[in-house]
């Protein structure tokens, strides 16, 4: 018997235009856009480091020399800026406790208004119900905010009202 071979013959056939692979050196467009890209970067990390007030107030000597030798009317600005910031942040901690503290002593003032009032009607109350005779032996004063009640007198007024005499 006699055996034949049969050899398949693959043939390729060219590639179309679109499919034909990049020759092998990169052309001077290839570099460029790298380096373009880079820069790029770079231009974005310095603008974002310039506006970045941790930048200006960093620890590190290395930067803090360079930024004072090279950008000292930049430097000079932004530490301005953070001490105007800081200075403005006491002030409002300083304003909101001073607030506080006078809403307390506007709390405790309402309380002695209220005290006085109250005082003031059972007075008047007692003083038409009652003889003065009667009224002065029920009531003793100490004080002459409590004559000025007493007597009905002008100058008892909440406003002459010594709040201090707690």
């Amino acid at each position: 018997m006699t055996e034949t071979k049969t050899e398949t013959k693959i043939e390729t056939s060219p590639a179309p235009p679109s499919q034909v692979p990049a020759p092998k050196g990169r052309g001077a467009f290839y570099y460029i856009d790298g380096l373009l890209v880079r820069l790029s970067l770079l231009v974005l990390i310095v603008a974002l480091l310039w506006n970045w007030d941790g930048f200006w107030t960093t620890d590190i000597k290395f930067l803090t020399d360079a930024q004072t030798t090279y950008f000292p009317i930049k430097y000079k600005a932004e530490h301005t800026k953070i001490e105007a910031i800081k200075e403005r942040n006491q002030s409002l901690k300083a304003a909101a406790k001073i607030e506080n503290e006078m809403n307390e002593f506007k709390k405790k003032a309402a309380v002695l208004w209220r005290h006085y009032d109250a005082s003031s009607r059972i007075i008047k109350r007692l003083n038409r119900k009652v003889s003065p005779e009667a009224f002065e032996e029920a009531l003793e004063c100490n004080s002459p905010e409590c004559e000025n009640i007493l007597n009905s007198r002008s100058e008892a007024d909440p406003m002459t009202y010594s709040f201090l005499n707690d």
